[in-house]
């Protein structure tokens, strides 16, 4: 009977315990962020080229003065009997480790979550030396091989090219991963 008592007492200082344990508590938060390191880095600019216009058709042309296409292999068409020559051009290439390249292999200027930060559409505008929206361009991104990625301008337009500037020209764009 002693040893019923000994056991009784003893479970009865360890409940104890365990109840003024329970009763000082606290909560604590666990908070975990998952980075996805895509390492996104240019390898080449994208050059849309010299463009030789013919100014005596500039003035007489309204509307579309202009455009051009390029594709993934830098092959460009031009449309527009202001267009003289078009020489120079080059397509631009990133590396990325995204997860699933393969969402980039028809051309859109959004896929896989990369895309062009600031421009939802992939258009540039504008491009050609001023400010007053007289020329655009439409830019695409298509996956090359393995993470190597190429970025080129679809389409180009200029209007109303009495006020477009001779001259280079140069902009700026950023290339962005978005997880999804």
């Amino acid at each position: 009977m002693k040893n019923y008592i000994l056991m009784l007492g003893v479970a009865g200082v360890a409940l104890g315990s365990y109840c003024a344990y329970a009763g000082n508590s606290a909560t604590m938060t666990v908070t975990a962020t998952i980075a996805h390191d895509v390492s996104l880095n240019v390898t080449q600019d994208l050059n849309i080229g010299t463009i030789t216009v013919n100014p005596s058709v500039l003035s007489s042309t309204p509307g579309v003065d202009f455009t051009f296409d390029m594709d993934a292999s830098g092959t460009v068409s031009k449309q527009g009997l202001a267009i003289i020559s078009i020489t120079g051009t080059q397509i631009g290439s990133f590396t990325a480790n995204i997860p699933n390249p393969s969402a980039c292999d028809t051309p859109s200027y959004s896929c896989g979550g990369l895309g062009f930060k600031d421009l939802p559409s992939g258009e540039i505008n504008p491009v050609f030396g001023n400010t007053m929206g007289n020329g655009s361009c439409f830019l695409k991104i298509v996956h090359s091989t393995g993470n190597v990625f190429k970025v080129y301008s679809d389409r180009c337009e200029a209007y109303n090219l009495n006020n477009v500037k001779a001259g280079k020209h140069e902009k700026s764009i950023v290339i962005e991963y978005t997880a999804s």
